[in-house]
């Protein structure tokens, strides 16, 4: 076992993969680590836009949820267990392997073809106790033991579920989802150590990668619309396409990370881990849906620049999106949220106009977001520290 001197004068023993302090800045192990989450969920909103039906939507977003809470709770992982020594790194590079073979067997997922994901799935759980089994704090060795059967169990729902009739295939995969969500509170959501910086601003990170899928999704848009240069309607469609993902991108970081960051801050430990539950696994798992299906709608309206786009995309994204923000922002109490209410139900019916043209309903989804970003910015300009009227606005 290693030995470390603290403070300059003694030695004393450590744990041979944990660094002397959690504290600090998301290190570029951890963005590495991200990059493989933005090949998901480019696969998921493929899976969307490839099969816009029902079926199709929710065949899609099951693997997100299930995957989201694995790869969000490789966050809470790294804010316990730096990853600063090489073994950690190693099993970091294992895990990215079992998230990447997940995103290539999102489409089969649902068939018995597809194990692959579920094995991928079960190595990953079995990577992430491995890990978190050295963190520092006895509490938190204590917290994954009583959490990590359910997320083997949920793992082996997915693995049963392509082998038995279709209706209970169904079965599995929904029960998969409370078996992981409902996990905390079965297993008693307690003796986790967060440290509050890291952890807002590893999730804002994350955030922002995901943000990257609607980018893609304007090239992957532009080369749907036909084998030709870039001409007057294609350059106004990737206008409009980078207008709405700056729109995402400023409604979430125009001042909220700090905002956060400080009320995470102050918050007791008990509560700090019912907001990292709720706030960021929860919150940001719905802004993560509406993203990717915002990039489905960004897509199918530049590929449908004058025709008739998918109707509901764009403006439901849109809504899914601000409607978690406004639930993320309401739980720490960093924000205004009536904006994102108010933005919520107008995005449906102004998203709706892709079906005219998608270009409508790519300007008509810039509008709302612009707008909600600007006064919200207006708003914060003008009084640094905003009162709250978070539940009661």
């Amino acid at each position: 076992m290693r030995r470390t001197r603290r403070n300059g004068i003694s030695p004393v023993p450590r744990r041979l993969w944990i660094s002397e302090s959690t504290r600090g800045r998301v290190t570029p192990a951890e963005l590495f680590f991200d990059l493989v989450f933005v090949f998901f969920v480019t696969q998921v909103t493929h899976a969307v836009e490839t099969h816009p039906g029902w079926e199709g939507l929710l065949k899609a977003l099951f693997p997100m949820v299930v995957v989201w809470w694995m790869f969000s709770g490789f966050g809470w992982l790294t804010n316990a267990v730096r990853p600063d020594a090489v073994q950690v790194r190693l099993l970091l590079m294992c895990a990215m392997t079992g998230f990447f073979i997940m995103g290539l067997d999102v489409p089969y997922a649902f068939e018995p073809d597809g194990w692959a994901f579920p094995l991928a799935y079960l190595a990953v759980v079995a990577i992430h106790g491995a890990v978190y089994l050295t963190a520092n704090a006895p509490s938190a060795r204590q917290a994954i033991l009583r959490n990590m059967p359910f997320n083997a169990a949920a793992g082996v729902l997915v693995l049963i579920a392509p082998h038995v009739p279709e209706p209970w295939g169904w079965v599995c995969w929904a029960t998969a989802v409370p078996v992981l969500y409902l996990s905390p509170f079965l297993g008693r959501i307690r003796g986790f150590v967060l440290e509050p910086h890291h952890f807002v601003e590893r999730h804002a990170l994350l955030l922002l990668v995901v943000l990257g899928e609607s980018v893609v999704a304007i090239g992957i848009g532009a080369e749907g619309s036909g084998d030709h240069a870039v001409d007057a309607p294609l350059a106004l469609g990737v206008a409009l396409g980078i207008a709405v993902a700056s729109g995402l991108w400023w409604v979430y970081f125009d001042g909220d990370e700090a905002r956060a960051d400080e009320k995470f801050e102050k918050a007791d430990e008990y509560r700090r881990q019912m907001l990292a539950y709720y706030a960021f696994t929860g919150a940001h798992l719905v802004m993560i849906i509406g993203i990717i299906l915002i990039a489905a709608g960004i897509s199918d309206a530049i590929h449908h620049f004058n025709g008739h786009a998918h109707q509901w995309w764009l403006g439901c994204g849109t809504a899914v999106f601000l409607v978690g923000h406004a639930i993320y922002r309401g739980l720490l109490g960093s924000g205004r949220i009536s904006y994102r209410l108010i933005g919520a139900v107008c995005a449906v019916p102004l998203g709706a106009t892709a079906a005219i043209a998608g270009w409508i309903g790519m300007a008509m989804i810039a509008v709302v977001l612009t707008a909600i970003a600007t006064v919200d910015h207006r708003l914060a300009s003008m009084d640094p520290s905003p009162r709250e009227d978070s539940a009661s606005d």
